[in-house]
């Protein structure tokens, strides 16, 4: 089946189709009495969430290593658009080209 092309008002050959009858619709009635339920909930345990905190058996890694290899390099943007560079400091002078 291909693209269709044009209004779905009219038919393939141009002429305007009948369109069905659009009356008043009756107002919904509801029949009997509307009973007022109650909010379900089930019947389970609460448990709390877990603390956000670091557990106290927890260290911190050492980081150490990586500062003494990030000071060599530097971080410069891109000479038109793009991503950001990691470049040696012995390289800081072609940053631009």
């Amino acid at each position: 089946m291909g693209y269709f092309y044009g209004s779905i008002r009219h038919t393939t050959s141009g002429r305007k189709r009948k369109q069905p009858q659009r009356g008043r619709r009756k107002a919904y009635t509801p029949s009997g009495e509307l009973e007022a339920r109650s909010v379900y909930r089930r019947e389970t345990k609460e448990y709390p969430s877990a603390d956000i905190k670091m557990p106290a058996n927890a260290t911190a890694k050492p980081d150490s290593y990586r500062r003494e290899i990030s000071s060599q390099y530097t971080i410069a943007p891109a000479y038109n658009k793009g991503a950001y560079q990691v470049i040696s400091r012995d390289n800081v002078k072609d940053i631009g080209k």
